[in-house]
């Protein structure tokens, strides 16, 4: 009895210790990534902005795990790639910005163009902004988010500029 009620007694102690060293972690998760496109404008937005369009560049894009809404163009748009929903909740020339949803979860994600004043050159960064509860598990899993996001992103990004460059 007594190695039983010392077998609980240091769970609970480890689990609030493992609690409190998670809430020294961050609740949003920033992962980001960007490119430099000499191409025109318009060629990479309609690319963006367009999610019938989008198995051209996303990487690990399966046409076949994938269904495109009625709207698929600006706020609105929506297409499903395998579980995961992609929204388009705003569309402008600086800025769209979406929600990758899967079951439960959701990330917010911004395509962010910066046209370079003089010049063809259009940096593109894609912004995920993920938000984690307090549960340790969560606030632990999300130190690897960037490197499970981050190569996908580059890879799509570097997709992108080949199909526009041409």
């Amino acid at each position: 009895m007594r190695f039983l009620k010392l077998g609980i007694i240091s769970l609970v102690v480890l689990f609030l210790l493992i609690t409190a060293m998670a809430s020294l972690l961050p609740s949003t998760v920033h992962i980001s990534r960007a490119v430099d496109i000499d191409a025109p404008f318009d060629s990479i937005y309609t690319n963006v902005n367009d999610v019938t369009k989008w198995k051209r560049w996303i990487a690990h894009y399966d046409p076949s795990k994938a269904s495109v809404g009625a709207n698929t163009t600006g706020r609105g748009a929506a297409i499903t790639i395998n579980k995961t929903t992609v929204t388009v909740l705003n569309s402008s020339r600086e800025k769209i910005t979406t929600s990758w949803k899967t079951g439960s979860k959701s990330l917010d994600s911004e395509f962010n163009f910066f046209v370079q004043p003089g010049s063809t050159l259009v940096t593109v960064q894609w912004h995920f902004i993920q938000h984690v509860r307090w549960y340790p598990w969560e606030k632990f899993a999300s130190i690897v988010s960037d490197k499970v996001m981050g190569p996908m992103m580059e890879q799509s990004l570097d997709n992108l500029k080949k199909l526009v460059e041409k």
